[in-house]
């Protein structure tokens, strides 16, 4: 079980249901915060935020989350239901949020709208009863959109987005959405083409204390370089057997990504970093061995944020 902050005294039970609710399954997934990251479009500081209570998670950072793990997702609908409804009921009408108070602004992943623009907080006699018929209601609209979503095209379009069994999944029911394959993948963002959802590290190395990763998604038959506990200015650079490559380099926190290279197998790429100290290395190339990833640096003793 990871060492996680207490939740601040004052948060809402509905909230709080939630933010446990999350930490277990992320805690029950082995992903790291940046492993979450790079799964989601959401930051790994958004994530701190999220599952220490500071910051109320939008529904799409929710649902991104049950995605990536395989969790319920008509279960996480309704607890995010009653969670916004107590948490926007922290303010007033007319009236920003108490000083101190803490807020749901989140200059990397703005908050989708509402669904319930007419919601207010919630009465104070509010009753498990009603939390149940939410939760119900809640579960027979995840199963209508379930029943009404088709996404497929045909093998023949290596661009169009694809629906992928996901063996990876905590659920053997998960499913993996991607959008380039082999050579469209190339130059672009692991992240935003689903890549990410299967991805495992093929090959690692240390270089002065910053972690280099080869990361590499069977589906997309793509790989990319990632480092962790680096420093801004940090490049990770990953390079394909025929020389292709890309990198992109740390900007804030610790970790970065590049993006993808095509790459039949893992052993036809390897992950470089180069270091703003000068110091520079690489992997070797992937092998087969499904490695464990890099440990996140935001998990110290100390740091509590798991």
């Amino acid at each position: 079980m990871a060492n996680w902050k207490s939740l601040p005294q004052d948060l809402d039970p509905d909230v709080r249901d939630l933010v446990e609710q999350l930490r277990q399954y992320k805690d029950r997934s082995g992903l790291s915060l940046a492993a979450l990251a790079e799964r989601t479009l959401h930051s790994k500081s958004s994530w701190e935020r999220y599952l220490n209570g500071k910051a109320l998670p939008p529904r799409q950072a929710v649902e991104s989350l049950g995605r990536a793990v395989g969790a319920d997702s008509a279960r996480l609908a309704a607890l995010w239901e009653l969670a916004e409804r107590a948490w926007s009921g922290r303010e007033a009408p007319g009236q920003g949020p108490p000083a101190g108070s803490p807020t749901s602004t989140d200059s990397a992943a703005p908050t989708a709208p509402s669904s319930h623009a007419e919601d207010v907080a919630p009465p104070a006699g509010r009753t498990a009863r009603g939390k149940l018929l939410l939760i119900a209601a809640a579960v027979v609209t995840v199963l209508a959109l379930s029943a009404a979503a088709v996404v497929w095209w045909g093998p023949g379009d290596s661009t169009g987005p694809h629906t992928v069994a996901h063996s990876a999944s905590p659920s053997a029911a998960g499913q993996l959405y991607t959008h380039c394959f082999q050579e469209s993948c190339a130059g672009k963002s692991p992240k935003e083409t689903g890549c990410a959802g299967d991805a495992w590290t093929a090959a690692m190395t240390k270089v002065h204390g910053v972690y280099v990763e080869l990361r590499y998604s069977d589906s997309c038959k793509a790989a990319w370089s990632r480092i962790s506990w680096g420093h801004p200015g940090d490049i990770a650079k990953v390079v394909a057997a025929e020389h292709a490559s890309y990198q992109d380099k740390v900007h804030y926190d610790t970790d970065i990504y590049s993006p993808m290279v095509a790459s039949a197998t893992p052993s036809a790429a390897r992950a470089c970093t180069v270091l703003t100290s000068g110091a520079h290395g690489c992997t070797r190339p992937g092998g087969t061995t499904h490695l464990t990833e890099a440990p996140d640096p935001t998990l110290s003793p100390s740091a509590g944020n798991r």
